[in-house]
């Protein structure tokens, strides 16, 4: 799958601009602040999944009222035209072929595309709720139909909340509110079965390709990856199925709902879970660290470009495909080892976009086009490499 061609109207610094690529690899050059990354961004939004930096309503151009990415968008022998709304307040609106789809799902089943910056160190030393939000895009981009999962999930969490935070404290709920919370007690087991079912299923396929492309990366040493839930108790993750994880919910839950009462909230299920990152480096390769509190940071953003190429070589497999990768400012944060590595590997792998500040970089990379980027203007005259 790749992007042919690109049309950005009013979406952040661009104001209307075109760029063709190539389907391997595009370098992206330019000094800091000019719009490189930005292009990597409306790319992934082709995908269906939104800004990977922040919330769509920044996407809008200062003084304009809504965004615009064009796209042609090649799938096997299937070439669609891709247009995409943001409006701030009013969401997202999607045409392929100029007719107008319903929600994102097409999109997820036309593209995928796997986004690493800067920022995504945070994925490592960060909060649950960023390694969460990995793990469901993941879940969605291999299997697009479950896209209802988290949405049903995020519906019964928000009702049962509030049904929580209206119930009477102190002498336990009213008949009425006693009785709605059964409802919900049991939507709230099976949507988070559901869920958490999911996300098992995606991090065990993830942790081989993850844990390879780390050993390479770092030049040895071992990474391991395992879901933190407390609710699981002693169930181990590996062989539950979504029966099993819905009487482990259901019997945590009768345990905290007192409590759950008295504070109003849900204070056990998915959104509370947490994936660990334990990882050793070459010299030490026996001894498996938490990387969030004892991995260096070189350590850490080596982790995290491992679980993002393993995202992209899991994806590969599955759908029998190359998803797009783009890689923001990916070469300043690496020693000169990795960043020849990485330029190595990103060759052959289907079409990537990686963007620059570092002078040298378009020789380095040897990439089949070089775009250099100004103040939200694509600069022609760069030839292709």
């Amino acid at each position: 799958m790749r992007v042919d061609r690109l049309v950005l109207e009013d979406f952040r610094n661009y104001e209307r601009e075109e760029i063709d690529l190539s389907g391997g690899l595009n370098l992206v050059v330019g000094r800091n602040a000019q719009g490189k990354t930005n292009l990597l961004e409306a790319i992934y939004c082709i995908g269906g999944f939104g800004s990977p930096r922040g919330p769509d309503a920044a996407l809008v151009r200062n003084g304009a009222d809504r965004a615009l990415v064009h796209a042609d968008v090649t799938r096997g022998e299937r070439t669609v035209h891709v247009d995409l709304e943001h409006r701030p307040g009013r969401g997202v609106r999607a045409l392929l072929n100029g007719t107008a789809v319903p929600g994102m799902r097409a999109l997820r089943e036309l593209t995928a595309s796997v986004f690493f910056g800067p920022d995504e160190l945070s994925l490592i030393k960060g909060s649950p709720e960023g390694r969460r939000r990995f793990l469901d895009e993941l879940v969605v981009k291999l299997r697009p139909a479950r896209d209802t999962i988290k949405r049903e999930w995020d519906r019964v969490l928000k009702q049962r909340n509030a049904l929580l935070r209206s119930a009477p404290r102190g002498g336990g709920p009213a008949r009425s509110a006693r009785e709605t919370l059964v409802v919900w007690d049991e939507a709230f087991c099976n949507t988070g079965a559901e869920l958490a079912a999911a996300r098992l299923e995606v991090l065990a396929a993830l942790t081989p390709y993850a844990a390879k492309r780390y050993e390479e990366i770092a030049g040895g040493g071992r990474l391991e990856l395992s879901y933190q839930a407390s609710w699981l108790g002693d169930v181990p993750t590996d062989a539950a199925d979504v029966a099993t994880l819905r009487e482990a919910l259901a019997n945590a839950l009768d345990e905290v709902r007192p409590r759950e009462l008295e504070r109003g909230m849900s204070l056990i299920g998915p959104q509370r879970d947490d994936v660990v990152v334990n990882l050793s480096s070459a010299g030490y390769a026996q001894s498996l660290l938490d990387a969030r509190a004892y991995a260096s940071q070189g350590d850490q953003r080596t982790c995290a470009l491992a679980l993002k190429l393993g995202e992209h070589d899991l994806l590969t497999d599955a759908l029998d495909d190359h998803p797009i990768l783009l890689l923001d400012d990916v070469f300043s944060e690496l020693d000169p080892a990795r960043r020849a590595w990485l330029a190595d590997a990103i060759r052959g792998i289907g079409q990537s976009v990686v963007s620059s500040a570092e002078p040298g970089a378009a020789e380095a990379a040897d990439a089949a086009r070089v775009i250099r980027v100004e103040g939200g203007r694509v600069i022609p005259g760069v030839s292709d490499g």
